[in-house]
């Protein structure tokens, strides 16, 4: 694993000249959610609940790549170069990057959630003209069969039956758009206020902290909602929204790591802005990407050296308990060492004559 925002087992190939790649998180939730059907206690046969958790993943899966390709498309039609996709529950999970110049890279970004939010509407239209159906448009509603959309506005659909499969198909895009709509990173609209911040002139420069900022103020708002969902009104869905807004202090916590080592490569091949011909190398330097370290490097470089530390500090207690044990011996004799003292005076000797065996 050489990071958990990149830790993507499954390649699924290139698609519009980019790397698909399947993220852990997703494949943790498809088999969690195979599992939660399969131990789930119920009436119904185990048959059946395993075929409405499949008959869900593969309308989850279909919305999923509504919305990856959407963005996909756009960037191979406008010419714009993105990031390998790390395919998650909620569209792609990618980490802090420098966004490009131009509106093509803003377009891509938006077809995403123009795409999902687009199958959204016109399922709900579907639903209304042919089962005279209400799609379920709140997204903290406290019903079991939440996606599911009402019959004449007094019943909840079947499962397996057309009106629940256009029904949930439409609520699962409706979730990804919404989603995607908050300003922080992994999200569409988070992307989209890091180009808004390095395209316009606010008087931002693109290494600030407005958008880490933003970002933690949206995941403090999701820890509050969902803390109240899962504590007032028992919703696990509650947990669900406050690992999102763990997984937003994640990506800022690292995007403000980048910033506070020297920010982002600078546009262009080489590190320099070529849109504004040769000039550009005037006034602007290459800044080269720092190394990251893995998460699990960090730890394991933070480990060693507390390790380290602590060794330290006990050589150095052991080094000043000594001398006070010399001094007593050399004042009083060996019979003044209590039991305690000729104890440490044996071990760290030993300890010391080890050392020197070791070294020569």
């Amino acid at each position: 694993m050489s990071d958990l925002l990149t830790w993507s087992p499954i390649r699924l190939g290139r698609w519009f000249g980019t790397t698909i790649k399947v993220h852990i998180t997703l494949i943790l939730f498809i088999g969690s959610l195979l599992l939660g059907a399969a131990f789930q206690h119920s009436t119904t046969s185990f048959g059946f609940r395993m075929g409405q958790a499949l008959a869900w993943i593969a309308l989850f899966l279909l919305a999923l790549a509504i919305h990856e390709a959407a963005h996909l498309l756009t960037a191979w039609l406008t010419d714009v170069d993105l990031e390998e996709v790390h395919l998650w529950p909620l569209g792609s999970l990618a980490g802090p990057t420098n966004p490009p110049r131009g509106t093509n890279y803003m377009l891509a970004v938006l077809a995403g959630p123009f795409a999902s939010g687009t199958t959204a509407l016109f399922a709900a239209a579907v639903l209304g003209f042919g089962w005279d159906a209400q799609f379920a448009w709140n997204p903290f509603s406290r019903e079991a069969d939440i996606g599911a959309p009402w019959i004449n506005g007094t019943t909840k659909a079947e499962a397996m039956t057309a009106p629940w499969l256009v029904g949930w198909f439409g609520y699962v895009n409706y979730l990804i758009f919404l989603a995607n709509l908050l300003p922080a990173l992994p999200f569409d609209a988070g992307r989209l206020f890091r180009w808004f911040l390095a395209n316009t002139s606010v008087g931002v420069s693109r290494d600030s902290m407005v958008a880490p900022w933003t970002a933690r103020s949206t995941a403090a708002v999701l820890f509050v909602i969902g803390a109240a969902r899962l504590l007032l009104y028992q919703r696990l869905d509650g947990l669900t929204i406050i690992l999102l807004a763990v997984l937003i202090e994640l990506v800022v916590r690292s995007e403000s790591r980048v910033l506070e080592d020297g920010g982002y490569f600078d546009d262009g091949v080489f590190g320099y802005d070529f849109s504004e011909g040769y000039t550009s190398l005037e006034s602007s330097a290459a800044k080269v990407r720092p190394y990251r370290e893995s998460a699990l490097k960090r730890w394991r470089r933070r480990r060693s050296d507390q390790r380290r530390q602590r060794r330290i500090m006990q050589e150095i207690a052991e080094e000043r308990r000594m001398d006070e044990i010399l001094d007593k011996l050399y004042r009083e004799g060996r019979a003044a060492l209590t039991e305690e003292e000729n104890r440490f005076l044996v071990r760290v000797s030993a300890r010391f004559r080890n050392r020197q065996n070791s070294r020569d």
